[in-house]
């Protein structure tokens, strides 16, 4: 070979290898972005598992059991009761005096 085709082996080789550092350097810049937005998505993600967490948490520490609602029931029937007895017994005692 003489020295001119060597040169244009090497220019040839040069290029190519140009290029393909250029599709290197796209592809990692390509995997860049995307990991930029799945780290993005995560923290939102992240973010949201946060909040739904502690709205979680309000809520079971904020429900009404049914044991409680049926406590509260059966105090509302012993309060209405205790009522109805006083009632009955100002009625009695003001019917025996108008007697």
């Amino acid at each position: 070979m003489n020295g001119q085709a060597v040169e244009l082996a090497i220019s040839e080789l040069r290029r190519g290898l140009e290029v393909g550092m250029a599709n290197v350097e796209g592809q990692l810049a390509l995997l860049q972005h995307l990991h930029d937005h799945q780290a993005r998505r995560v923290d939102e993600h992240a973010r949201l598992l946060d909040e739904l967490n502690e709205r979680l948490n309000a809520a079971e520490r904020d429900q009404v059991t049914r044991a409680q609602l049926d406590a509260r029931f059966r105090h509302t029937i012993a309060l209405l009761s205790l009522l109805v007895t006083a009632a009955s017994v100002v009625v009695t005692a003001a019917m025996a005096l108008v007697d």
